[in-house]
């Protein structure tokens, strides 16, 4: 729920954040509900108790995270619709993508949406109308200001690339560097700088592949959560061999062969552990995103069952 401002709520943590003159909401899960609470449900987030007036639906809005575009959104429910910037956006128009320190309104409720500043690994998170550099959304307690002075560029946000264009030149000298003097024969001759170029060429397509690879496991990351959001609720869990099946069906002719192979076959895994799981590769993905995914096991007999649920920060 909401918390007024100055309530001591210990919650300081989460993917995004709502700010409002007297209250204050951190997003915890991938998608919240706003709107009034009522006998048969509640919401995430009841505009209605915090002066929100008499034209608040239940379901109102919902801010989501899309994985597929990387970035927060919102979709209107309400048929007195939701201001975003001053613009009217109402039921059945496409979701709004929402940038951090945009100014919402619902009904009489005025807020903001916040994103985080840092990263919780420190570094800083992509400027404002991005969501982030990378695919990951993480949670952090420094968020942007919501003072309404928007598009404000802080020094901690733009970090000057400068000293990267030095580097650069530095190694092009490397490169064109022809080798040490040597002396054979009586003549002097030059050490050909070409095994030294054919090392930093090996070196560069190896980066290339790896950020290839990163680039793939990415959307692959990407495509896993949408089902799972689509499918699952808070808290909700999917056998793998359900989950593979999905992504089977609405990726496996989309998806390059090579990729297919990876992640939904077993011809890269011949090990005992992958006997009669093409889903395999897949569970080993989402293994290495624990920011995302929550694997779960259970033994029946010999065999083990995996289930798979998207993170929650209130789990």
């Amino acid at each position: 729920m909401a918390t007024a401002i100055g309530g001591g709520s210990d919650v300081e943590v989460g993917f995004a954040k709502l700010q409002g003159e007297d209250f204050e909401y951190f997003m915890q899960s991938y998608s919240i509900m706003l709107g009034r609470n009522s006998k048969k449900s509640t919401v995430d987030v009841d505009l209605s108790s915090l002066g929100g007036g008499m034209n608040i639906s239940r379901n109102h809005a919902r801010i989501f995270y899309d994985f597929t575009r990387r970035r927060f959104s919102l979709e209107v429910l309400g048929k007195n619709g939701c201001f975003v910037e001053g613009v009217l956006h109402l039921p059945g128009n496409p979701n709004v993508k929402l940038d951090s320190q945009d100014l919402l309104q619902i009904g009489d409720k005025e807020f903001y949406f916040l994103l985080p500043v840092r990263s919780i690994l420190g570094g800083p998170l992509g400027p404002r109308h991005h969501v982030s550099g990378q695919t990951s959304v993480v949670p952090y307690h420094n968020y942007h200001s919501g003072s309404g002075r928007k598009g404000v560029r802080s020094r901690e946000l733009y970090e000057s690339d400068d000293d990267e264009g030095e580097d650069d030149e530095d190694d092009e000298e490397d490169i064109r560097g022809s080798g040490k003097k040597t002396r054979r024969d009586g003549h002097e001759v030059y050490a050909s700088g070409e095994k030294k170029r054919e090392g930093r060429a090996k070196v560069d397509r190896e980066a290339d592949d790896q950020q290839v690879l990163q680039l793939e496991e990415k959307d692959v990351v990407s495509s896993v959560a949408t089902v799972l959001s689509d499918l699952c609720g808070p808290g909700e869990w999917m056998p793998m061999e359900k989950l593979h099946s999905m992504i089977l069906k609405e990726y496996g002719n989309v998806w390059h062969h090579s990729r297919v192979r990876r992640y939904l076959t077993q011809e890269d895994w011949a090990i005992p552990e992958a006997k009669g799981k093409p889903w395999y590769g897949l569970l080993m993905l989402l293994r290495k995103y624990p920011e995302h995914f929550v694997i779960n096991t259970r033994s029946k007999g010999r065999v083990t069952l995996e289930f798979v649920s998207l993170v929650s920060l209130l789990s």
